[in-house]
């Protein structure tokens, strides 16, 4: 039975950091607590990739409960993947989402690294994708500063920095970056080949293109230890080093670069529309925010729309269907659904973060 609004189950997943207690608050788990499934993949048709910890089946595959039955997200659209995709999407990619989006939250710094460019992976790693992020700061906890590094503000020579990494001078390595300051709500670009870390005590809203090709500089963090067929793809350190940008940027230059300024889409006494992440940032995703106090009727394009509840309650009605949302919930709505009926029940604005497949931007052209 096909069904015109998808609310989806937690679908957590293991990474090499620590973190996860606001996740669990968000799901409503008794006793929430910091642990090894930091990440929430929203919607996801790819498995993770775990290098040197134990292989769980279908780790990371998104599913919902269909006819009493789990489902994988991947199954489903394959029973009906003009309904659930659309023709235009399903000619591309197939069954696959096409990205990946995701909920992560940390306790503490995560392991430095940084991923390639798309050039980068087509020409040295056979993937269509290389691995720009975004980044939607949803909040921080209480007592933590709310920062990430990015990009070498004090920027070693090219042999420089394969030294510093193979021999894990930790010390030069940290030297070479300063905190950058990030604040609720802000929507960063994170490019292939600069250096990043997210701060402890982040909540983000993270989508990027669907791959996991990382290079990961710290082969230790707080005890946690990086295996080493998990810290250069798997090829030689000296050629996967080649994919760093050693650009030297302020931190203000950062923020120029890589903070994205909402572009308005439609403002009205419904709500606000916007675009946050879109064709300029990368061809793979968009992500659109609703804002609204009351109703908006959401008049959508004809592709899968991956929702997140960023702020509010309320709740969708499409037809004799209808999912109570609150802080945190997500939700899928098919290609073939035309529009979003949706009311606030808060007292606040309602906020939602739809995250979209990037090759259909025809309707805001």
């Amino acid at each position: 039975m096909k069904s015109n609004i998808i609310k989806l189950p937690p679908n957590r997943v293991r990474r090499n950091y620590l973190g996860g207690l606001l996740l669990d608050r968000l799901s409503g788990k008794v006793d929430p607590a910091d642990g090894n499934q930091p990440e929430e993949w929203i919607a996801s048709t790819i498995e993770a990739r775990n290098p040197g910890l134990d292989v769980v089946p279908n780790e990371g595959l998104a599913y919902t409960i269909n006819q009493g039955e789990a489902v994988f997200l991947k199954d489903l659209f394959a029973q009906d993947p003009e309904f659930y995709l659309g023709k235009n999407h399903h000619d591309k990619l197939g069954n696959d989402l096409g990205f990946l989006a995701k909920l992560l939250d940390s306790s503490m710094r995560l392991h430095l690294q940084a991923h390639p460019s798309a050039a980068f992976a087509q020409e040295h790693l056979n993937s269509r994708w290389g691995k720009l992020e975004t980044y939607y700061i949803l909040g921080t906890r209480p007592g933590y500063e709310g920062y990430i590094w990015l990009g070498f503000q004090n920027p070693p020579s090219k042999q420089e920095w394969e030294r510093i990494v193979i021999d894990q001078d930790l010390e030069a390595m940290h030297k070479c970056f300063e905190k950058i300051p990030v604040e609720q709500g802000q929507v960063w670009v994170i490019p292939g080949g600069m250096p990043h870390a997210i701060g402890e005590g982040l909540l983000v809203m993270e989508v990027m293109e669907p791959t996991d090709l990382v290079v990961r500089c710290e082969f230790e963090r707080n005890g946690i230890i990086v295996p080493p067929e998990a810290r250069f793809m798997g090829m030689e350190p000296k050629a996967s080093l080649e994919i760093f940008d050693f650009t030297k940027y302020s931190v203000q230059d950062v923020k120029n670069k890589c903070i994205v300024q909402p572009t308005a889409l439609e403002k009205s006494d419904q709500g606000i529309h916007e675009l946050l992440i879109g064709e300029k940032q990368t061809e793979c995703f968009n992500i659109h925010r609703i804002i609204t106090s009351n109703s908006y009727d959401y008049q959508k394009s004809a592709i899968i729309h991956i929702g997140i509840v960023s702020k509010g309650q309320g709740a969708i009605t499409i037809e004799n269907e209808t999912v109570s949302l609150q802080e945190g919930s997500t939700f899928l709505i098919p290609a073939a659904v035309k529009s979003i009926p949706i009311i606030s029940t808060s007292d606040n604005d309602l906020e939602i973060l739809f995250c979209t497949p990037g090759y259909d931007l025809e309707r805001f052209r």
